[in-house]
């Protein structure tokens, strides 16, 4: 094998792994993008959860007294 072929050889092995690295790069944006959305959608669903629980230890808070004022 001459230089020029070793050369050639190395040289489209880096391309390679250049391309490589390029799709990997996308890949882990797409899939950061994807993850940093499904957080928020999760954080929006907590949030409506606290506050069905917190309106719903109201009303059953409120039952439990039966229009009575709460003891100190």
């Amino acid at each position: 094998m001459t230089p020029e072929e070793r050369f050639q050889r190395i040289e489209e092995s880096l391309i390679a792994v250049a391309d490589s690295q390029t799709r990997t790069n996308q890949a882990m944006t797409t899939m950061a993008d994807s993850v940093s959305r499904y957080v928020e959608a999760a954080d929006a669903r907590m949030t409506r959860l606290e506050e069905n629980l917190d309106g719903l230890i109201r009303i059953i808070t409120a039952e439990h007294s039966n229009g009575k004022s709460p003891r100190p």
